[in-house]
Formats: structure tokens, sequence, C-alpha cells
């Protein structure tokens, strides 16, 4: 009874010291637990940004850059309430800093503002996330549930893509073309998610002993085959052997063969299903389709049940090897029959797959193997042009967005593509050099530091699940560099959250012993997550020592604690209140864009000030407002209203000097508001955006056109003058570039060459443009206003009498011309 009352008291007194010491952890006596709050914003986001299209959309995007800014300042309130601050380390932490640092230096260049500040805003949720996955990961526990809820995403997403391939669930944009695209609406993005994913589900599968949690891998790792060859990406089929690959090398050796089962169980049946599976989707029967889809699911559970009993009674001694030498025979043929029938299914897509990612020698060998492969060449293209942005613009690069917005300067052929297709190069052009190293030093932090921590014998099961998230990564990193994956802000946000994950298990393991003798010195808590308790270690950890002695309130360090949430709480509003702005402002613009659509001009007016105020820096709501404005200035011969449309087009042209829709709504502005001068000068920023459409120079010579003819009309030659000139320099160019010289350009070449007294070369390219059904009464009213203005009234009056039977409209043209024409400088 003694020594029972003895016990009794020692754990009660060891009780009370436990929470004394909670307690004294706590800023400030608080014992408020934050963790599950930021636990569950980070799940939230990790969970649903892949049924957000990818969040590659802004209204998606900023929301999940809103609840992104708020779950990093409760990760931040709750390390400061335990007085534990995350610092960087490791080379990791400060490529991750890097990383957000070289896309702020790249607004130095930026061609368009509101883009290059969208994508300083995802790198910073990105490195948000990678602070919040680096203390939730703290051991296997919580590191397989963060992975386990990207797997259910996962799940999710292929189900969705399934079932809107059958017709089930018509999610938009989830299926076209006999390609599953699912939430993503990308394929190739798709694929490459669920290989990540795929690999995660492998692991986790492989160190589970219970049935049921194999059953439930297996189903779901078939789902996701089941769509990954949906997709028909042929980068996603070559990218999955080489990371299950990688993984079951990664394991330990007791491990590889159960992963090797675990592996070809659902693959087999995906690759069997899919044959009748996709061949009734392309004949229409989509129930029947699906029972295929279910049969499968059914055998990989059946199988990988099989598979786990099996393993069982072979374990047992009364068995005997003879027996156990049949089964492993047994599973080997099934293993190599599985593996064969992926090869065969998609060798079609390796050599060119392959040449993509191989260097520069495989790539020319690949080339002729199969030249005519368009979309090949068309990457190979984007990279050249590319390289062309990133001479021009080599340290700081040009912005987000800047690829989009430049590139029509670059080609060298016509092409339309927002994105480069290659995820460096388009860091490399975006972010400049120092971006591009800032990334690479990202994968070389990464790699290292995983490398270093699978070499440990210790922690098994955590090294396999670091492992399946490991090799993930990288297919998903090799895939990104022939393939715009991580424009997709969803699967950035995954990559950075595993960063972040396995820095905060595998750092944790490597600072555990130190940061104990360190805690145990001071006589503090240790941060197990990687972040530093004050007042233990050296370096940082010894600056933080030497800033708690100076606090007049010993460990708990209060200014430094509080400083430290005053850095968090900024950067996270640094991140909430743009995105918050921008979402206002968008859904605000839409709504003043419902209204010009019906003509409600004061509403529109009102929308559109209201978005040009929140957001001051997308020029398609100042555009539009100057639209608004230039007709109110019109209508009320309103000055006031006059000149506030030139300066919102003005504001307008210097937010997105390369938007080509933004400038071509511009000089009708300017054209609207009497303003030719500066039509024309629009034009001409609109044909340097976009030098490879002849609608460009269409556009810049009827401007130079309508300009030319105003100051005439008001006896101002010597402002026409000038935009008289030649327009040779613009043909050459043209010819130069392969652009075809069409009836339309030849038409307001000739009517330039008219006003500008230019006769004979008049006649000649309007004869031309007449020629062509789509110019023929246009080019026909100037033809006959030229002629008359050459002399030749026989022949002006027959196409004037042709035009009054045919086309009444392009006689008034005519009439006008004709009226017109006697201040034209004459070369008769």
């Amino acid at each position: 009874m003694r020594k029972q009352q003895e016990a009794r008291n020692l754990k009660k007194t060891k009780s009370l010291r436990g929470a004394s010491k909670k307690k004294e952890q706590m800023l400030f006596g608080l014992n408020v637990d934050l963790r599950p709050f930021f636990l569950f914003g980070l799940f939230l986001i990790l969970f649903f940004s892949p049924f957000m299209r990818g969040l590659f959309f802004p209204p998606e995007f900023l929301t999940a850059c809103i609840l992104v800014g708020s779950t990093f300042i409760i990760c931040v309130f709750d390390q400061v309430l335990r007085r534990e601050i995350f610092v960087p380390r490791l080379a990791l932490d400060w490529a991750v800093l890097a990383f957000v640092f070289a896309w702020a230096l790249s607004l130095i260049g930026a061609v368009h503002v509101v883009s290059a500040l969208r994508e300083l805003m995802e790198a910073a949720a990105c490195a948000f996330l990678y602070v919040c996955a680096a203390r939730a990961a703290r051991n296997e526990k919580s590191f397989d549930l963060l992975l386990l809820i990207c797997y259910l995403a996962g799940i999710g997403v292929a189900l969705i893509g399934i079932l809107a391939a059958a017709g089930i669930f018509p999610f938009p944009g989830a299926y076209d073309g006999g390609r599953i695209m699912s939430t993503f609406q990308y394929p190739n993005a798709l694929a490459v998610y669920l290989v990540l994913l795929n690999c995660v589900g492998l692991a986790l599968s492989v160190k589970s002993e219970n049935l049921l949690a194999k059953s439930f891998y297996a189903c779901g790792n078939f789902l996701m085959i089941l769509v990954i060859l949906g997709t028909q990406s042929r980068g996603g089929w070559v990218v999955y052997p080489l990371a299950v690959g990688g993984l079951i090398a990664m394991l330990p050796s007791a491990y590889r063969w159960r992963a090797a089962y675990h592996l070809v169980i659902p693959l087999g049946c995906a690759l069997f299903a899919g044959r009748g599976f996709f061949g009734l989707l392309r004949a229409g029967e989509n129930l029947a389709a699906v029972k295929y889809a279910v049969y499968g699911g059914i055998a990989a559970l059946v199988l990988q049940a099989a598979y786990h009993l099996l393993a069982q009674w072979l374990n047992r001694d009364e068995v005997s090897d003879a027996t156990r030498r049949l089964a492993a025979a047994g599973g080997v043929g099934y293993l190599v029959l599985v593996i064969a029938f992926y090869v065969y299914a998609s060798a079609g897509a390796l050599p060119i797959t392959a040449a993509t990612v191989a260097p520069v020698e495989v790539v020319r060998r690949a080339e002729q193997i199969s030249a005519a492969e368009e979309n090949f060449r068309n990457r190979l293209e984007f990279s050249r042009d590319a390289l062309r942005i990133v001479r021009d613009y080599p340290l700081v690069g040009v912005g987000g967005g800047g690829w989009n917005a430049l590139y029509h300067k670059y080609q060298s052929s016509l092409y339309w593509t927002t994105e480069t297709h290659n995820h460096f190069f388009q860091t490399w052009v975006e972010a400049g050099t120092i971006g591009l190293l800032a990334l690479l030093s990202l994968w070389a932090g990464f790699t290292a530091l995983t490398v270093r921590y699978l070499r440990r014998r210790e922690g098994g099961g955590l090294r396999i699940s670091v492992a399946g998230a490991f090799t993930g990564m990288l297919a998903l990193g090799l895939h990104s560099a022939f393939d715009f994956d991580l424009s997709l802000p969803a699967l950035s946000f995954l990559l950075f959250t595993l960063f972040g994950a396995v820095r905060g298990a595998a750092a944790g393991a490597f600072e555990a012993p130190s940061e104990e003798k360190a805690a145990a010195a001071a006589g503090g808590p240790a941060g197990g997550d990687g972040t530093a308790p004050t007042g233990s270690g050296s370096g940082l950890k010894g600056l933080l020592r030497r800033l708690q002695r100076l606090s007049p309130q010993g460990t708990a360090g209060p200014p430094w604690l509080i400083g430290a949430a005053v850095v968090g709480l900024a950067a996270g509003l640094a991140l909430i209140i743009p995105a918050r702005n921008f979402y206002a402002a968008g859904t605000v613009g839409a709504v003043g864009a419902r209204a010009l659509l019906n003509k409600d001009l004061e509403t529109a007016e009102r929308c559109y000030a209201e978005a040009h105020r929140l957001d001051p820096f997308t020029a398609s709501y100042a555009a539009d407002l100057a639209q608004i404005y230039a007709a109110q200035s019109l209508a009320g011969d309103d000055a006031i209203k006059h000149y506030r449309a030139i300066d919102l087009a003005r504001k307008a042209a210097r937010a997105e000097p390369y938007n080509a829709r933004v400038r071509a709504v511009l000089v009708n502005v300017y054209l609207q508001l009497g303003e030719p001068l500066l039509a024309a000068r629009e034009a001409e920023g609109l044909l340097e955006a976009n030098p490879m459409l002849a609608s460009s120079y269409e556009l810049v010579v009827a401007a130079r056109l309508e300009a030319a003819r105003y100051y005439l009309r008001y006896g101002k030659g010597d402002l026409a003058r000038p935009l008289l000139r030649p327009v040779d320099d613009l043909v050459e160019e043209m010819e130069n570039k392969g652009i075809e010289v069409t009836p339309r350009f030849r038409l307001y070449q000739g009517a330039l060459a008219a006003v500008a007294g230019r006769l004979t070369e008049a006649l000649a390219h309007l004869e031309e443009a007449a020629q062509e059904r789509d110019t023929e009464f246009e080019a026909k009213a100037w033809l006959a206003a030229a002629l008359d203005a050459a002399g030749d009234s026989h022949k002006s009056g027959e196409l004037a009498s042709n035009l009054r039977e045919k086309s009444p409209q392009f006689h008034e043209l005519y009439e006008a011309l004709r009226k017109e024409s006697s201040s034209w400088p004459s070369s008769r």
C-alpha cells in the first residue's frame, strides 16, 4: 500500500511539473492551442485546391491565397505562444526565401505589373505553406496524415474524371476529345498529379499491416492508374514507371517485393479494365464502361486481399519451401505479364517523350526518328524563343506573365500559347537568372536533405513515407521540364507543402538530439519540428539567446516573440489584402461588364471605377472605363469626360503595354474621342505587342489613314504629312516574317497613297483589293475617288454608278471621299 501511495504521489508530482512546464512554455501564460486551427486550414487547402480547376483562374486562386494567408498567421501565432519560432537553418529554407525574393525582384523589370504581383503572391503562398507543413509534419503520424489528405483528394479527382467520362457527373471540361482532364481541365497536369499521389499511396500501402488499409490503397491506386491511362499523356506514361521504379529501389530490401506486388495488382487491373472501359466509351456505351471500372476495382480489392492472406499463410512454419517457391513463381509471372503489357501499351509514347527530356544528342536523334511530331517541334520552338527573351532580360526577368506578354515579339512563326511548356525556362524568363538559380537551389537542397535522411537506418516507417513523397515529387519536377504543370497553383501548393513536410520530418530527425541537449542546458523546451526554441543552440540560436538576455522577461522573451508575431501578421496580411482587393475588383468588374452589355452606362461606370480603385494594375478596368467616358463625352460634349478617358487610356497602356486586346480597345477609344494621332500611336503599340498578325499591320495603316484624313479636313497638312509616308517598311517586315500581305492591307495602303497624292501607287493597290470579295466595294469606293482625283471622271463615274446599284453604303463613302479629295495633296 505504501509503495502504491508513493507511486501515485510521484505520478502526481510529475503531472504538476509537466503542467507547470507547459504553462511556462506558453507566452504570457496563455494556454491556447492553435495547432488544430492551422492544421485544419492546411488540410483544407490541400484537399480542395485540386477540385478548384487547379487554382489556375483568378477567382479560385485569390480565394486560396486568402485562406493560405490566414492559415499562416495562425501558424505563426501558434509558434509564438509556444515560444518555438521557425528560423531558416537548412539550405532548403534559404532556397525558399531566395525563391520569394527572386519573384519580388522581378517586379523591377515587370512588363505587366498585375501578373507579376500575382506570381509573387503565389510564391509567397508557397513559402507560407512550406512553413506550415514543416511545423505540421513533426513525426511519422502527422506526416502520414498530411499525405493521406493529399491522397484522398487524388481519389476524388480521379473519381470525378471517370464519372465525367461516363457522363454521370458533368463537371465542366473534365472529359473532352476522348481524354480525361477531370477538375484540372488539362490532361498532362492531371496525369503527373496522380503519378505523384500514386507513389504516395504505394508507400503508405507497403508500410501498412492492416488488410482494410491495404485494400483501400489498392482501390485508390487502381482508380488513379485508370485515369492516368485515360489522360493519354505520353509524358505521364513515361514518368510513371520511373517514379514507382525509383520508389521500390529506395525502399529497404525487406519491402521491395511487397511493393512490387502492391504496384502490379492495381496496375494490372487498371490495364485490363481500361481496355474495356475506354473501348466502350468510344462506342458511346457509358454505363457498360462504368461496369468495367467497378469490376476492375473489385478485382484489385480481391487480389490485394488474396495476396495479404497468401503471404500470411506462406509465413506459417508448416508450409513447405516448394510451396513457397511455387507461389513466388506465380507472383513473378503475373508481375512480368503486367509490366510487358504496360510497356506494349505505352511503347508508342516512349520515343518522342523520352526525346523531350533527354540531353541534346538524344533530342536530335529522336527528332530524326519522328521529325513529323508537331507537338515536339513546337515545344523546342517555345524554348528557343524563351532563350531569346532571357538574352534581353537576363538578371531579374520580365515578371510574372512576362512570357505571355512578350513571346509574340520573339516568335519566329505564328503560334498561340500562354505557357512555355517548360517550368524552368518559364521561371528563367519571368524571374531571371536569379529566379532560375533559386529554383535549382530548391530542388538541390530538397534532394540533398532527403537523400541524407533516407541513408539513415532509423525510422523505417517514416523513411518509407518520405521515399514515396520524394519519388512522386521528382516525377512532378521532371515532367514540369517539358510541360506547365507548376503553372497551376494547386500543384505548386502541393509541391511546396511536401517540401515543407519532408523538411519538418527529416530535419526534426537530424536535430532532435542536439535540440534536446540545448533544451536541457537552457531549461526550456526543444522544437522537434525544426523550429527554434528561444535560448538554445549556436549561430542564429545563439543570437536568439543573446536577445533573450536583453529581455527583462527572462526565458519568455516577449520583445523578440512579439516582433516575430508582428512580422508573421504583416506577411500574412501582405498576401490576404491584395488577394481580397483583386477578388473584389474581379467581382465588381464582372457586374460592370454585364451592365455594359446591357448598355447601362451609369452602373457600368460605377462598377468599373470601383474595380479600378481596388486594382489599378489591371488594364482592362481602366480601358473599359475609358470607353464609357468616351461615349459620355460624345453624347454630352463633356470636356471633363474627354480628358478623363484619355488619362485612363494612357494608364491602361502603361499597365499592360503588351496586351493586344487592350491596345485594340484603346485605338477605338481615341478614334471615338477625335484623337486620331493618339489612335495611330496606339496602333503602333499594338503592332509592337503582336507583330506576327496581319491584322496588327492592317490596324496601323488604317489608323494612320484616319488620322491623316482628320487633319487634312481641318487644314492641318503639317500634322498629316508624317502620317502619309509610304508603308513599304511594313510590307518588307511582313514579307520577312512570312506574313501574308492581305487584300485589306492593300486597301488601306492604296487609300493612304491616294490621300497622299501618290495616285499611280494608289490605283495599283486599290485595283488589287477590288478583286477580293471581302474588300471589293470599299476598294471600289476609294478607287472611284482616286480616279476622280486623277482626272479620269469617266471611269470614276462608272464605278460610282456600279456602287449606287450594288452597295449604297459604300456609294456614300465615295461621295464623302470625293468631297475630301479637294484637300488631298495632288500629283496631277
